[in-house]
């Protein structure tokens, strides 16, 4: 099912988690997996607008500080890609690293178009308060036109996907999704729906398993109640599961900002969770 997965690099906890993520998705159909090491510009941008006043002022050039800084952030960037590159051999799989300067954000949505999906850590290398997604994982969640897994806090076989379904049309893309996903690893595939108040879940549950039927997957349904994320979060936890899947849009076609049901879906579980738009 993955051919080429992005994984982005920055030495951090999260984007340790985010290759293992990849290792384990890739190796059933030994993709190639992508290393990107991008150093932020305004890394670099920083010192320069900072020293250039005084420093230009007395004549004295600022181009030796930036480039010790550069320096040494590219040694950094090499040695993650050297040590990610060894991991995936060993996984026996084949890696591709790339270097790049820019944006995070919009370096690795750019290299994104190359892959199948990106696979990127809950926090990067910038610290984060306890419970929050990183600055960089919440823009590419937002803009990327591939599916983004967001690895989890705990190392995951992706042997038990939950899907979490409110038929809107990105839910239902996501639904489709995971089927692929379960067919392709021969698994079953658990289908989760937060009814409010006065609305029919079995109706949407059944939706929900016509969209699967053509599939020949495996499924089982649940209808839930109550607040859609702790409802959601609650079930992942009790079950088992290890992967959860929804769509980037809510039923009535709203994005769902982050802040709202994405990133709190993502805070409230410790499993990976994929975005599929």
């Amino acid at each position: 099912m993955f051919t080429r997965l992005l994984v982005g690099l920055d030495g951090s906890a999260g984007a340790d988690a985010a290759l293992d993520a990849a290792l384990t998705l890739g190796r059933p159909s030994r993709a190639t997996i992508v290393l990107a090491a991008v150093t932020d510009i305004r890394l670099l941008e920083a010192p320069l607008l900072e020293t250039a006043g005084p420093l230009w002022a007395e004549g004295v050039p600022v181009a030796p500080v930036a480039s010790d800084l550069r320096l040494s952030l590219e040694e950094r960037a090499r040695a993650f890609l050297a040590a990610g590159a060894a991991r995936v051999t060993v996984a026996g799989l084949t890696a591709e690293t790339v270097r790049a300067v820019g944006l995070v954000d919009e370096e690795l949505l750019r290299l994104a178009e190359e892959t199948d999906a990106v696979v990127i850590g809950r926090r990067g290398d910038v610290h984060t308060m306890p419970g929050k997604i990183g600055a960089v994982t919440a823009q590419v969640i937002k803009r990327a036109p591939l599916p983004v897994v967001v690895a989890g806090d705990r190392p995951s076989t992706f042997e038990k996907p939950v899907v979490a379904f409110d038929g809107g049309e990105t839910s239902t893309h996501a639904l489709e999704y995971a089927c692929r996903f379960a067919v392709d690893r021969g698994l079953s595939l658990d289908i989760l729906h937060v009814a409010a108040e006065g609305t029919d879940a079995e109706a949407m549950l059944a939706g929900a398993r016509k969209v699967a039927a053509p599939f020949a997957v495996p499924v089982r349904t649940h209808a839930l109640g109550g607040d859609i994320v702790a409802a959601v979060a609650d079930w992942v936890a009790r079950s088992g599961a290890d992967l959860l899947v929804a769509g980037a849009h809510g039923g009535r076609g709203m994005p769902w900002p982050l802040g709202s049901h994405a990133e709190k879906l993502i805070r409230a579980t410790v499993v990976p969770v994929l975005i599929h738009r």
